[in-house]
């Protein structure tokens, strides 16, 4: 299994090629690390390193503003 991870906050998301909801997962990991260095790897390579991305819900996103 492959995933993209973040070198600078040391997040990961995992990529499900064929699921539409992780595609919009993994635009959103991208969308708020667009300026830093993203890798794609095997996913074992990032686990016990980095975090997993979780998407926040919307009402997270709006009280953190």
């Amino acid at each position: 299994m492959r995933a993209r991870a973040c070198i600078k906050c040391r997040e990961y998301v995992i990529i499900h090629p064929n699921n539409p909801l992780n595609q919009e997962t993994i635009k959103l990991f991208e969308g708020k690390h667009r300026t830093h260095t993203l890798i794609t790897l095997d996913l074992e390579e990032v686990r016990g390193q980095y975090t997993n991305f979780q998407k926040k819900e919307s009402s997270e996103e709006e009280e953190s503003d």
